[in-house]
């Protein structure tokens, strides 16, 4: 199993209409194993490289993961997905509201997509770090005071509600959200090339890119490291992604399956479950983007087959962001 030519060029095209230094990493899935392709922009043409082991932000394929620990302490009957997380945790939240840790899960917790404030933060003060003053006492003050939750069942995008996810999870388990994932993520799948902190990374960390192709600093996820803070590499996250074709693990089964649907809109724990127009077939899919990042995974597990994409093209491009995520479904159609 090889990468095709129509595929390279794939690639090359999309890259090639971005900056000198943009790249492109790329993990294919099948047969039970993973090959790999990397491109960067250089000066004058698209050029190969090895770039597997690089890291790269992942943004909100992150969630993939709080869902993985989610499932996993699920499948040890340490709860269960209709609990809510106030039962397991001291936690206060505005006019008694109940939070289970599945409504978390599928974004139908009825929380905003951001925390209150925090817009404002990343379109003016912050803007190049819009998480990072994020904390601990923001959060709990947040909840007990100032977030009406909707209660009606929506689904409703959230990167707080994944976020206080992972802070709950870790609470539970009395740990950081960075030791909960090294000990069970992390450690489980070789997934050397991973982790929580941007300072913490040892290896190759790919630069990432603004909108305007120049060096931007890295996020840092205050509270909220459960929405979007881990770092990785194509490698590592093929690993991930080969236990879900495997399934000899129960939670994995458990995250695989549907618990949410409305409309058009299906989701596993953290998957979103997409059907082909003829319902003969369905992937897995998520994506992510940060500051200097973007990212996709993309999985069809009854045939075993994936693509996972890293890239250092800001995910706050409007229109560019979004390239990564069309590639990754353009490389799976063909």
């Amino acid at each position: 199993m090889q990468f095709s030519d129509h595929e390279i060029q794939s690639i090359h095209k999309v890259i090639g209409a971005f900056a000198p230094n943009t790249e492109l990493a790329v993990a294919k899935l099948g047969a039970g194993r993973c090959v790999y392709y990397g491109a960067r922009q250089g000066c004058k043409e698209v050029e190969p490289i090895d770039n597997k082991a690089s890291v790269f932000e992942i943004g909100s394929l992150t969630k993939l993961f709080t869902n993985a620990v989610l499932a996993q302490l699920v499948d040890e009957g340490k709860l269960a997905l209709t609990d809510p997380i106030s039962s397991h945790i001291d936690l206060t939240i505005r006019d008694n509201a109940q939070i289970t840790f599945e409504s978390l899960a599928t974004h139908t917790s009825g929380l905003p997509r951001l925390p209150p404030g925090l817009l404002w933060q990343a379109l003016f003060k912050r803007k190049d770090n819009p998480y990072e003053a994020y904390l601990e006492a923001d959060l709990l003050a947040h909840l007990a005071n100032d977030i009406k939750i909707k209660n009606h069942i929506k689904h409703d995008y959230s990167n707080l509600g994944v976020g206080l996810l992972g802070y709950v999870l870790a609470k539970m388990e009395g740990v950081s959200f960075s030791q909960l994932l090294q000990k069970r993520i992390f450690d489980s799948f070789n997934m050397s090339h991973s982790f929580c902190n941007w300072r913490d990374v040892h290896g190759e960390l790919v630069i990432g890119l603004n909108t305007r192709g120049e060096a931007t600093p890295n996020w840092d996820l205050g509270v909220l490291q459960g929405a979007g803070a881990i770092l990785s590499s194509v490698q590592d996250l093929g690993q991930f992604a080969l236990a879900h074709f495997e399934r000899i693990h129960g939670w994995v089964n458990l995250q695989q399956q549907v618990i949410f649907e409305q409309g058009h809109t299906q989701m596993g724990l953290g998957w979103y479950v997409i059907d082909s127009a003829d319902k003969t077939d369905q992937v897995y899919f998520h994506d992510g983007g940060t500051g200097g990042y973007s990212s996709a995974m993309i999985l069809d597990i009854d045939n075993q087959l994936g693509y996972i994409i890293l890239s250092n093209i800001s995910g706050m491009h409007k229109l560019k962001g979004q390239k990564v995520t069309e590639l990754a479904f353009e490389l799976m159609k063909n």
